[in-house]
């Protein structure tokens, strides 16, 4: 087999597509594991936010009954709408 210029850089561009298939394979791996993470992590604020709603919803039952003027004023606090902190 003839070692021409094609050949040479036909193997040039094979190296280069080799190396960033393997570049990208690591990037996709990477990414994928911190989308686990940031799934966990979605999972358990999902959670707290279950437990405080049902915390809220416990709270202003009793209220009902009760008629604890604190607690309404808390309750009335919790069920205002905030602002997302800003960065």
């Amino acid at each position: 087999m003839k070692n021409d210029s094609t050949i040479t850089f036909l193997n040039f561009v094979l190296a280069a597509l080799l190396l960033l298939s393997v570049g990208f394979a690591i990037l996709t791996i990477w990414q994928s594991h911190q989308m686990t993470i940031v799934g966990i992590q979605a999972q358990q604020v999902n959670l707290s936010m279950q437990r405080l709603n049902g915390l809220i919803n416990d709270s202003t039952a009793y209220n009902a009954t009760a008629h604890n003027p604190d607690l309404a004023h808390v309750l009335q606090l919790a069920a205002q709408p905030t602002k997302p902190a800003g960065r």
